[in-house]
């Protein structure tokens, strides 16, 4: 089961947690970054540094949940670290009693026992404290080397769960420290302690429940420690924790975690002589973890945990009988992944860094160098454009390949308007050459009125302009750059276009006044015509209205002569019969 989350939505490539992690247990591809499993030693340091906030501790918060509804017995075993709390820790003892806690108990009272032990181990010269289980984690997978200087004994906590569990057989152990990687050492004696909660987990449950901590009144542990056995948190505090015989030969307090890898580094290479040496992997020990439910410094935590040593202390000693302290430890399996010189050295001139002083070493990427980042790319834990100075210069020498490029002329002018950069179609657009106007004042190029107005009231104008001398005319925009003082002219050169509009222009005039002649003589002809079929028209009227009365006349006369004829022969005829 992972212990560290990411979410990968929030991560916002700055890789601020890989270069916080000594180890580079965080891996980025596809621009998000995660945890490695197989390296990683779950201290979980890497929570606090993100930024966004895209990673957290695994909440086992509702397992508890789960065993107080079912009525389950819960034990709480209280790490000595927290007497180093904000809020006053008993007031936490009564928080935790509303939430169905049978017992608590410190765990800063099985502490002599453990160490005790610890100064058995005299032939393992230097003997490593196996109680920070980051530590043990550190040497298991990056150290197995060093795993025969390991003390095999349990921690405090394993050694804590066993008593509970021989105690109240059937009992829940929880533990609450503010160790994270308690939680990975939990995983592995899963039948002494049942669930390992961090203080940040128990304070977010508690505020689910509406129990508020500082409104409590103080309650005591069923059992707690001496006041040596809970400074067991502190760098020095195994050595005090000790109640026999003088420690005999040179200690070492180491806290840290880059501390702790160059301490192991040195005792792997033969350079650390001594007897015993406590590395612990938080900065200032367990005061220092990412369990916290605060943001205070690791010297805080230490000032109140040892105002508070004498504090609530009980007189009871549990009556168990001897439980079994030893422990063994074995390499974790991990082979860190090998990668050829030849691919370091070809993916070193494709990215542009064969050189030495190409190399800049920066660590902006999250490596300690480019050749370190350039092997992380071979084993697929990062990518080339990490490199935030690449990148910056490939950006860079895009944006000059446009602006070279395009076709549109630019000048740059600072606060005064003295000329900064004019590109090359600017040079062709005014006539001039960049190196020759290169600090020179904007009036001995152009008008600078409107560049003027452009940093007098930082806005943007846009606008035609035609700049007769040179025979140009262009539309232009002229705009500040917040936070650079500069001021950018972009201009467009638009002298054919207004040519062609012109011509047009006179075009549509020349063949409107055409057209408007044509409509005239049109016109006139049309009324000629109109004139000339009116009188013609008229004249055709009187002469058709003549001969129809000359027709008439005509037919008038024949219908009398007709009937002349036939009365004389009737009458003829008649005279004949």
């Amino acid at each position: 089961m992972s212990i560290l989350q990411t979410h990968g939505n929030n991560c916002r490539d700055c890789y601020k947690c890989i270069r916080y992690c000594p180890l580079k247990a965080i891996g980025f591809a596809e621009d998000q970054a995660a945890i490695i499993d197989e390296q990683c030693l779950y201290d979980g340091l890497c929570t606090h540094v993100c930024p966004q906030g895209s990673k957290e501790i695994l909440s086992e918060f509702s397992t508890l949940e789960t065993w107080a509804d079912n009525g389950e017995q819960i034990v709480f075993l209280m790490g000595p670290s927290y007497l180093g709390l904000r809020d006053d820790p008993f007031r936490l003892n009564a928080a935790a009693q509303r939430l169905g806690v049978a017992r608590i108990e410190e765990t800063a009272w099985a502490v002599p026992d453990v160490s005790a032990r610890y100064w058995q181990d005299e032939q393992k010269f230097p003997g490593l404290v196996s109680a920070c289980p980051a530590l043990v984690r550190l040497v298991e997978v990056h150290y197995p080397k060093l795993l025969p200087h390991l003390l095999t004994t349990v921690s405090p906590m394993v050694a804590h769960g066993r008593s509970v569990k021989q105690r109240y057989p059937g009992a829940k152990t929880v533990v609450i420290d503010s160790c994270v990687a308690r939680k990975w050492e939990q995983q592995h004696f899963p039948a002494d302690v049942d669930l390992v909660l961090t203080f940040q987990e128990l304070y977010r449950g508690l505020r689910k429940h509406g129990i508020n901590v500082r409104s409590q009144i103080p309650a005591k542990p069923d059992i707690s420690g001496s006041s040596t056995a809970r400074q067991f948190p502190l760098e020095t505090g195994w050595e005090r924790s000790w109640q026999g015989s003088d420690i005999q030969g040179k200690t070492w307090a180491v806290s840290g975690f880059q501390e702790c890898i160059d301490f192991l580094e040195a005792l792997q290479s033969g350079s650390i002589q001594g007897q015993w040496a406590n590395l612990m992997l938080c900065p200032g020990g367990c005061l220092g973890g990412a369990g916290w439910n605060d943001y205070d410094k690791v010297y805080v935590r230490q000032s109140r945990l040892m105002s508070r040593l004498s504090s609530h202390r009980t007189d009871d000693r549990p009556t168990w009988e001897p439980v079994p302290l030893e422990r063994k430890f074995s390499p974790a399996g991990y082979q860190r992944q090998r990668v050829a010189e030849g691919d370091i050295h070809d993916l070193l001139v494709k990215d542009g860094k064969e050189a030495l002083k190409d190399q800049l070493d920066c660590g902006a990427c999250g490596y300690d160098s480019c050749r370190e980042m350039i092997v992380a790319v071979l084993q697929g834990k990062a990518q080339l454009d990490m490199c935030i100075p690449a990148s910056r210069t490939q950006a860079e020498t895009m944006s000059n390949i446009i602006i070279k490029a395009t076709p549109n002329g630019i000048i740059v002018v600072d606060p005064e308007l003295n000329i900064l950069s004019v590109n090359p179609a600017g040079e062709k657009m005014f006539q001039c050459r960049n190196q020759d106007v290169t600090g020179a004042h904007l009036s001995e190029l152009i008008d600078p009125a409107d560049f003027q107005r452009v940093r007098d009231e930082q806005r943007m104008v846009v606008g035609n302009k035609t700049y007769e001398i040179l025979g140009l005319s262009a539309r232009q925009l002229i705009f500040p750059v917040e936070g650079r003082d500069v001021v950018i002219g972009i201009f467009v050169d638009i002298t054919k276009e207004q040519q062609r509009d012109a011509e047009m222009q006179h075009l549509k005039n020349e063949t409107l006044q055409r057209a408007g002649e044509v409509i005239e003589k049109q016109m006139r002809v049309a009324q000629e015509i109109a004139g000339l079929l009116g009188e013609t028209t008229g004249e055709t009227k009187i002469l058709l209205t003549q001969l129809m009365h000359l027709m008439d006349k005509e037919s008038d006369a024949d219908e009398g002569g007709n009937n002349r004829v036939r009365g004389t022969s009737l009458r003829g005829g008649e005279q004949e019969r």
